[in-house]
């Protein structure tokens, strides 16, 4: 592992060095040249200025107008000597190499040498003869210069040229002021490149810090198994960062929270409908918040229609927390299966007991016909058809004719009774019709009767005390009332329990959290409620809070709405029918 570490450093660094040096001499060669062009352009300014305010000059202008009238190289002293004074006063003023003054032969006027005056320029004078102004970098007798030549006109008009001036600086007082201009531009890159050394050094630093010492080999491999772990789970994961924020979910996470999987910020987060990973419920946020530093901490949380087991998990490295990991299961289906499950042993165990009256009944009335007593036999099942197949702990039960219904109501008054709560169904309840879907209607109420049986346990054990003697004791009773409309099922479950405050009856839909040791809490805050709306969702219904404290019960009181959930039955309505017509 220490090979590449340093492998992939050194890599890093060279790399940027590489950069850094091909950057600066790009830079430093654009502005080397930049700078000599500058210098030059200011040297030649400089010539050209100083030609033009000689060549305008009032006795430059008349020695040369009267050389020129005079024959050629015979001017006389009276006309140079003013020339040669002015020239050799700018010369010790301005720091130019020479100043020269011709007619407009090109023969010169003055000169710093004076044995050159009367003899003509090195260099063409035609450019400027012409009327016409001239810089260059030319060679004569005083060495290579910058040269810029400037016509004379005459004091007569302004259109005749009668001479040139000619002014130079030497080469070298250029090279000097370029040479001064490279230097200082060397010194600057100079000390860029030892910025970036330094700052690169300690880029790698951090780099290695920063990777915990896992080069770039690694770190891809590293990618690829993440990517594989994440899309192989059948749970979903989500990683947050040491502040809280999400940094990674996979596939199966984005699915059961639907959220999308964009990043927070992004022109495909602004144009999307859907929440962003930025939208994580608050419920896993705080999950995060409260998870303990060693261990796991596990709650069951409703997301939509699903119900989710939630399990927040810290990450630490040398003691300080980097972030943290929620896994996420979707127990929904198996909540509901074990709920259906629930109803259906339920009702199973109704039916056993059942079972085992009839054959008791059966024996009986075999028995009496078997020894003669033919009167006997024939009132005993007169009994029973006025009394019922069975005696049930659910009173009223016999408006009820649907056997799901009716099996279930059984079960749960035998479940009720035995920790001292009546079960009983109104007398205004009417089904006429077969349940469609007997496993979810029986999951929707089997969970609304336990919790309200539940309720009134709560409320009764609380109002006695711990100490109260509950053997025989009827702590109160759950209503049930049932009505089919056509296809419709409407039902109604109140009880005498403590009733939903005022404060609750929002949260009450909630997610259902739950600790380890007790994954289903009382009345309306665990899993239950949760299933009864998403099973009755499913099928166009629902389950609502009719009321916090009934009028009459004084506990709470849930409704259901199913539609679709019956099914025509002329058997019922004819028994129905018969049983209205005996009772007129």
């Amino acid at each position: 592992m220490p090979r590449p570490t340093r492998s992939f450093s050194r890599r890093v660094l060279l790399s940027q060095l590489a950069v850094i040096v091909v950057t600066l001499a790009l830079v430093t060669g654009v502005f080397a040249w930049m700078g000599g062009r500058s210098v030059t352009e200011v040297t030649e300014t400089e010539a050209l200025a100083t030609a033009r305010a000689l060549a305008v000059d009032p006795e430059v202008r008349k020695g040369s107008t009267e050389a020129s009238a005079q024959p050629a190289g015979q001017a006389d002293e009276a006309i140079t000597s003013p020339l040669l004074e002015i020239t050799d006063d700018l010369r010790a003023s301005s720091g130019i190499v020479f100043a020269v003054i011709t007619d407009d032969r090109g023969i010169r006027l003055t000169h710093p040498d004076r044995d050159n005056i009367g003899k003509r320029v090195s260099t063409s004078p035609e450019e400027a003869l012409a009327g016409r102004e001239n810089i260059s970098h030319e060679r004569g007798t005083l060495g290579e210069t910058v040269r810029a030549k400037v016509p004379i006109y005459s004091t007569a008009d302004d259109t005749t040229v009668v001479g040139e001036v000619s002014v130079g600086i030497h080469a070298s007082v250029l090279d000097a002021d370029l040479r001064r201009e490279f230097l200082v531009l060397g010194s600057v890159a100079v000390l860029a490149l030892a910025i970036g050394v330094i700052a690169s050094l300690a880029l790698g630093r951090r780099l290695r810090r920063e990777t915990l010492g896992v080069g770039s080999e690694e770190l891809a491999e590293m990618a690829r198994d993440q990517g594989a772990v994440l899309r192989g789970l059948d749970d979903g994961v989500l990683a947050f960062s040491s502040s809280g924020v999400p940094t990674l979910t996979n596939s199966t996470a984005e699915q059961l929270l639907g959220i999308a999987h964009v990043e927070a910020g992004t022109d495909a987060d602004r144009d999307s409908d859907a929440p962003s990973r930025a939208e994580v419920p608050e419920v896993i946020r705080r999950m995060m918040v409260e998870a303990p530093d060693h261990g796991a901490l596990r709650r069951r949380v409703n997301v939509g229609d699903r119900i989710l087991l939630a399990t927040a998990v810290r990450v630490s490295r040398d003691g300080v927390s980097v972030g943290g990991v929620v896994t996420l299961r979707d127990e929904t289906q198996v909540l509901t299966m074990a709920r259906q499950l629930e109803s259906v042993t339920s009702m199973a165990r109704a039916l056993r007991t059942q079972r085992h009256e009839f054959a008791n009944r059966l024996h009986t009335v075999f028995g009496l016909v078997d020894t003669g007593a033919t009167d006997e036999a024939r009132n005993y099942l007169a009994t029973i058809l006025r009394t019922g197949p069975i005696a049930t702990p659910v009173e009223g039960i016999e408006v009820i004719s649907e056997p799901y219904l009716r099996a279930l109501l059984e079960a749960k008054g035998t479940t009720a009774a035995e920790v001292g709560v009546s079960l009983s169904v109104t007398p205004d309840s009417l089904v006429l019709g077969r349940v469609n879907e007997p496993e979810d209607v029986t999951l929707i109420l089997g969970n609304l009767i336990d919790n309200a049986v539940r309720a009134v346990v709560t409320d009764a054990m609380g109002g006695m005390g711990d100490d109260a003697d509950r053997t025989d004791e009827v702590f109160g009773r759950v209503e049930v009332t049932l009505l089919g409309s056509g296809s419709e099922l409407h039902a109604v479950v109140t009880d005498t329990g403590g009733g939903i405050e005022d404060a609750d009856v929002e949260s009450i839909f909630d997610e259902g959290v739950s600790s380890a040791d007790d994954l289903d809490p009382d009345h309306g805050h665990g899993i239950g409620l949760a299933l009864c709306r998403r099973t009755a969702r499913r099928h166009g219904g629902r389950v609502w809070l009719l009321a916090g404290h009934d009028p009459v019960l004084g506990g709470a009181g849930f409704a259901v709405h199913l539609p679709d959930a019956l099914s025509d039955d002329t058997d019922d309505k004819e028994r129905y029918d018969q049983r209205s017509g005996s009772r007129r």
